[in-house]
């Protein structure tokens, strides 16, 4: 079936819609670090509440995903990135569940001695934060250039959260009364990484929609 002007229009409003979320579940990562380094339990709070929003933004993109493949039954690059978007609408609602996770951790941070200062959270999540930023650009831009050099980068994040979990299981052992913060800046680090990662996948969507290369084969050839 020829695709049409209805399809472009509806494929671009779900791009924009799509992006948004991105950017909502960008607006949680912020807050719920933020109040991992101010001990600000009510923004914790906040981050948990706000999620649902995310929910419920996943399971309308993908009525609509739904509605446009029976609707226009696109095939070949046009199938691709519609299944490349489902994904990554998968991709941004789990971000929502690494911040809460992060948020949880604030509020049971939040009336103890502080230790994040002991490893430096601002730099590794500068370092994730960008790399969602990038990940949103290409996805919305659909360029696989860019989305390709984008797993390199993910290689830092790796190093910054070994070295961050390295330090706090050191304190854990040497200052024992600060192994419940310890514990959880662990959980909080892992986060981070873990938000990286769902940043390379929405980018090897990206590759896959325009190249057709699944991303698991991408990821044994890289490492090759």
């Amino acid at each position: 079936m020829p695709i049409n002007g209805r399809f472009l229009a509806e494929m671009e409003s779900l791009k924009l819609s799509i992006d948004g979320m991105g950017r909502l579940a960008g607006k949680l990562m912020d807050d719920a670090i933020s109040a991992v380094l101010n001990g600000d339990a009510a923004l914790a709070n906040s981050v948990v509440d706000r999620d649902n929003e995310l929910d419920r933004l996943d399971d309308e993109h993908e009525r609509q995903l739904i509605q446009i493949i029976a609707r226009h039954q696109p095939v070949a690059c046009d199938l691709r990135l519609l299944m490349a978007m489902m994904r990554t609408n998968t991709n941004i609602e789990r971000v929502g569940d690494i911040a809460v996770n992060i948020a949880q951790a604030a509020m049971r941070l939040a009336d103890k001695p502080p230790l994040h200062s002991r490893v430096d959270i601002p730099r590794t999540y500068k370092l994730v934060r960008d790399m969602w930023d990038e990940a949103l650009k290409v996805c919305m831009s659909v360029d696989d250039l860019r989305a390709a050099e984008l797993r390199s980068r993910d290689d830092k994040v790796d190093e910054e959260n070994q070295e961050m979990i390295t330090t706090l299981i050191q304190v854990s052992m040497e200052e024992p009364q600060f192994a419940f913060q310890a514990t959880n800046l662990i959980g909080i680090s892992k986060a981070l990484e873990k938000i990286a990662d769902q940043a390379v996948d929405i980018a090897d969507e990206v590759v896959y929609a325009r190249r057709g290369e699944f991303r698991h084969a991408r990821a044994l050839h890289s490492t090759a």
